[in-house]
């Protein structure tokens, strides 16, 4: 076993992504976060990690984890770290795609499923000082907007004796033996004292340090394509705000790259480019 890999595995906590993306695969780990959160009155029908939602007009994105409740509710739990990527933004884009990808032709408006979104971060996202912070619209007069959507910012920095609490606690916990769940404990002791887990984990790490090398070369093949793309674009469109090249997604490169040479107006180009 890599030594380097059993230094990074010994640090690792339930909340840092590459730990939590192994140790969620357990349904029983997903039922003790959600039976924390919602109560014991609720069970998991199914779930699913690292679950990527593609769309096809626009950004696609992978969710944490994504479970279905015995209720009917469809949960959407996040682990972040970083404030930056817990922007409320974030949320509304996750809820937005669950709903295309949870909902079929024809449906009633009135059976939309109860939709959550929870983020569990590592800071005060808000400064709230609060554990929990639950997010619904209501109208101008303070009435509930009844769309059916939660957003819930779970503050791992608050570890009180609550159950949340608690979790809290485990999730930022390096060391099983201090978790307070016993669920929680087994899983991540497995991983980090036992030879077969051990293992498993160098194998998990291997594998995220080489997808992260292939993402990096393909970022640097990106932006030497911009580059090139960019000073065409600026020699073409003299005077005008090519910032929103760089966001760009594959799509719409492929087709600047099919149209950079044709004689148009920058209004007509700016058009089909986002068509």
């Amino acid at each position: 076993m890599n030594q380097e890999y059993l230094n990074i595995l010994e640090k690792l906590r339930p909340i840092d992504n590459e730990f939590m993306q192994v140790l969620f695969r357990s349904e029983k780990c997903v039922e003790l976060l959600v039976k924390t959160i919602f109560g014991d009155d609720v069970s998991v029908v199914k779930f699913k990690t690292e679950d990527k939602r593609k769309n096809l007009g626009g950004r696609s994105i992978w969710m944490d984890i994504v479970a279905t409740l015995s209720d009917g509710k469809i949960v959407n739990i996040e682990m972040e770290r970083s404030i930056e990527n817990a922007t409320p933004l974030r949320a509304r884009y996750h809820a937005s795609i669950l709903d295309s990808s949870k909902s079929y032709p024809k449906q009633k408006w009135h059976k939309l499923s109860e939709m959550y979104v929870i983020f569990i971060c590592e800071k005060d996202v808000f400064n709230t000082k609060q554990l929990v912070n639950h997010v619904q619209r209501t109208m101008d007069n303070g009435d509930l907007f009844k769309d059916k959507l939660h957003i819930i910012y779970l503050n791992a920095s608050i570890q009180d004796e609550s159950p949340l609490g608690l979790l809290m606690h485990d999730l930022m916990c390096e060391d099983p033996d201090n978790m307070h769940y016993k669920v929680l404990r087994k899983r991540v002791s497995h991983f980090k004292k036992t030879k077969g887990g051990r293992k498993k984990m160098c194998k998990e790490l291997k594998k995220l340090v080489e997808e992260e090398n292939k993402k990096a070369e393909k970022r640097g093949e990106k932006r030497g394509k911009l580059k090139i793309i960019m000073k065409i674009l600026l020699n073409k469109f003299k005077n005008e705000d090519l910032e929103w090249v760089k966001d760009c997604n594959k799509k719409q490169i492929e087709k600047i790259e099919d149209n950079i040479h044709l004689d148009m107006s920058y209004h007509q180009f700016y058009q089909l480019v986002h068509s």
